[in-house]
């Protein structure tokens, strides 16, 4: 009879125990970034999050064509393992391949598909300035100098043959002047002239 109850305990602590052992030998995969089947346009690394602390991560990224996208090694950021990625994607489908080992000591593998899609950043543009072409400035009249201004005298020659510029009023009040004395003194040579042969 006592041996009977012995056997009872150890087989409800073996049964109450069981799940606890299922659950930990199953380290699954909570979440990742990017998500599976995601789109994406901007992305500098990819982060597993698994339900218990794994070891020894390895992550590839690759495109359609198997060319790898990842830089360095797999590390971690708590219980998330981050793989950084060596650049820029492009556009694309890409596969994230990881291998882990479960905290039971197996190791889990997986597969997650996503989509770069392109960057739908606007291109700013030219403003109504800078667009606009610059217009030409209208010539500006020529200001006449002073040399074009000036009216040009030509000299002209009197009865002596001496050369008279006819821009002078001065030159030609003395040549009037001149012309004046010349027949006042023709007037009185005249009138001696009478007077002697009267």
């Amino acid at each position: 009879m006592f041996l009977r109850r012995v056997a009872i305990l150890l087989l409800a602590a073996v049964a109450a125990t069981w799940p606890m052992t299922a659950a930990q030998a199953h380290d699954i995969l909570k979440s990742s970034n990017p998500a599976k089947d995601a789109k994406v346009s901007d992305l500098s690394e990819v982060v597993l999050e698994f339900s218990n602390a794994v070891k020894f991560p390895k992550v590839v990224v690759l495109n359609a064509a198997e060319e790898q996208f990842q830089s360095g090694e797999a590390g971690f950021r708590g219980k998330k393992v981050v793989q950084r990625l060596s650049g820029t994607l492009p556009p694309g489908k890409y596969t994230i391949g990881y291998r882990v080992l479960s905290s039971d000591g197996h190791p889990r593998t997986g597969e997650i598909s996503f989509t770069v899609i392109p960057s739908s950043t606007p291109t700013p543009a030219p403003s109504p300035a800078s667009a606009e072409e610059p217009e030409t400035p209208a010539p500006s009249p020529q200001t006449p100098s002073a040399q074009a201004v000036a009216p040009t005298s030509t000299p002209q020659a009197n009865e002596d043959g001496a050369p008279v510029s006819s821009g002078s009023p001065l030159l030609t009040y003395l040549v009037i002047g001149l012309g004046v004395v010349i027949a006042g003194a023709g007037v009185i040579v005249a009138g001696r002239r009478r007077r002697s042969g009267g």
